[in-house]
């Protein structure tokens, strides 16, 4: 049996020992790698937000101030006219002879006013020599005020006919775009018939609602003093249903004097140019207030927020690299960024990737990120 060699027991132990012994030792865990960012005041200029209506600048409905038949319509449903234009027409003719009435009878009462006249001169010639008694020259008198009493009232119903003449003519009281006809030729209209819409839109106006603690908000916004706020002077942006942003300035032009019970809201309008037109009345858009004021503010990333039910909070790398959380309280928004009014202080490091691979108490590498200008949603 040669070649064969046994191994004792105790030497097989000993062997075993010292080949445990060699084994490797297992590697500490590495900390999970996120990237930090450390947080910094930067120069912003606050703004609020609200849903707004467009409204037409003058909205009109056309109605004839008298009673007849419709000749013609001058005018093209849905175009622009201008104040003055003329758009429809009544018959006439029966306000025309009222007019030649008015006029032999105005010429009559001239005629008779006329005589009346000449009498009280003789009278009042040979009254002073006796040669009239005194109750004929106040009749003289009597005759003459009567008659010119008369002229006056005929010289108004006259005048009266004429305007009534001139009814028998609709035309457009302002410049605008005119809706469609809503009579034909031959109907009968009275002063309670609606015969079309005419809408001015340049400029146009922007109508919307703001509670009382966002309009205190905006108030602040614009002026930490007591002093009377210059709302005319607020820039006012428009964003449109699209998204894009609307080319021309806006003006605060009017803000109700209390506000409504039932909504606890304060009504605001705004005053757009709309040269092109493109604004029609019933849009809604999205109105920008923006402060003339620029703040600095302690700026986040929105990406780097979380919410539990203690309430939002940021994931803060402290001195020795570990993870702590941190409850903070937010303000407003810019474009990506929120502004932070407590919870943070300039300086501090907060985890912006990687949030899902800690946990508070953890060790981490960080990795410093840059911090990025911040970007308005309309420049993303």
């Amino acid at each position: 049996m040669h070649g064969i060699q046994y191994w004792s027991p105790v030497a097989l132990l000993v062997l075993g020992l010292f080949g445990c012994g060699r084994e490797p030792a297992s590697a500490p865990a590495v900390p999970p790698s996120v990237q930090t960012l450390t947080v910094s005041e930067r120069t912003v200029q606050p703004k609020a937000e609200f849903v707004g209506r467009t409204r037409a600048f003058e909205d009109v409905t056309l109605q004839p101030q008298i009673s007849g038949q419709v000749l013609e319509r001058h005018f093209n449903e849905g175009q622009t006219v201008s104040a003055g234009d003329l758009l429809f027409t009544i018959d006439p003719e029966s306000y025309r002879s009222e007019v030649t009435q008015a006029e032999a009878l105005l010429e009559q009462a001239i005629a008779a006013r006329d005589v009346a006249v000449l009498n009280w001169e003789r009278g009042r010639r040979l009254h002073p020599d006796g040669m009239i008694s005194d109750n004929d020259m106040d009749e003289l008198t009597a005759r003459k005020l009567q008659s010119e009493a008369q002229v006056g009232q005929l010289q108004a119903a006259l005048e009266r006919a004429q305007l009534q003449l001139s009814y028998t003519q609709v035309k457009a009281p302002i410049d605008g775009r005119i809706s469609v006809s809503l009579v034909a030729t031959g109907d009968l209209v009275t002063p309670q018939t609606d015969l079309a819409t005419l809408v001015q839109a340049d400029p146009i106006y922007v109508f919307f609602q703001t509670s009382e603690r966002e309009a205190t908000r905006v108030r602040r916004m614009i002026s930490n003093s007591d002093e009377e706020i210059d709302l005319s002077a607020l820039p006012v942006a428009m964003v449109l249903p699209d998204g894009e942003r609307f080319d021309q300035q806006g003006v605060i032009d009017f803000v109700d004097n209390r506000v409504d019970a039932a909504t606890g809201t304060i009504a605001i309008r705004a005053r757009f140019p709309n040269p092109n037109r493109f604004l029609v009345p019933g849009m809604y858009v999205n109105v920008e207030l923006s402060s003339p004021n620029e703040e600095k503010r302690l700026l986040v990333p929105q990406s780097a927020v979380q919410e539990d039910q203690q309430g939002r909070y940021v994931m803060v790398v402290d001195k020795d690299n570990t993870v702590n959380k941190r409850i903070i309280e937010l303000r407003d928004r810019f474009g990506i960024d929120w502004a932070v009014t407590r919870g943070l202080e300039p300086g501090e490091q907060i985890v912006v990737e990687g949030l899902q691979k800690i946990r508070p108490g953890a060790v981490v590498t960080p990795v410093a990120q840059e911090a990025q200008p911040f970007q308005s949603e309309t420049q993303r």
